[in-house]
């Protein structure tokens, strides 16, 4: 397993994500969470793929693309500081780049089948990483980052859009 990050390797904003794991396998959460998941996005009914459980929230697909775009972006940083780059990594809004990935003119199910893509893509490069590649400091938005702290992230963040939909987008189905 691999242990949690300490505080000081990110951002404190991330702990409501680092915290999410709770003494679980981040590397095993990242691996069963895709099927799961997929499995939920097959069960949402056409007529809610567009749905927004209020004014100015992101549609269910513009969730999952959300996820995609994060999920490559951390997993690009953890790339860059393994490979020990010394540069701070840029941040990113998430809004405009939900705006800006045009997420509701895809359908749910080919956002499902890249999510798989991206995941196995996220799942190899940290099955790759050695424990030095894990704890090896960068700086990414401006802010102290390790690889270790970013895979929890990716997993944390998962976690929390994937009871954001089932809580707020699709609470009928379940």
């Amino acid at each position: 397993m691999i242990t949690p990050p300490t505080s000081e390797s990110f951002a404190p904003y991330y702990e409501k994500y680092v915290s999410k794991l709770s003494g679980q396998d981040p590397l095993h959460l990242l691996e069963s969470l895709v099927l799961d998941f997929k499995v939920l996005l097959s069960e949402v009914p056409d007529e809610k793929e567009d749905f927004r459980y209020a004014d100015g929230k992101w549609s269910v697909k513009e969730v999952v693309g959300h996820m995609i775009d994060t999920e490559r972006i951390m997993a690009c940083r953890a790339l860059c500081i393994a490979r020990g780059e010394k540069q701070s990594l840029p941040g990113f809004d998430e809004n405009e780049y939900v705006a800006e990935g045009k997420f509701d003119k895809r359908s749910l199910y080919d956002l499902s089948h890249e999510f798989g893509f991206v995941r196995e893509a996220t799942l190899s490069l940290f099955k790759s990483f050695t424990i030095e590649d894990l704890d090896r400091m960068g700086c990414a938005n401006n802010n102290p980052v390790t690889p270790r702290a970013l895979l929890y992230i990716i997993v944390g963040h998962h976690l929390h859009h994937q009871n954001v939909l089932k809580e707020r987008y699709l609470q009928d189905l379940f």
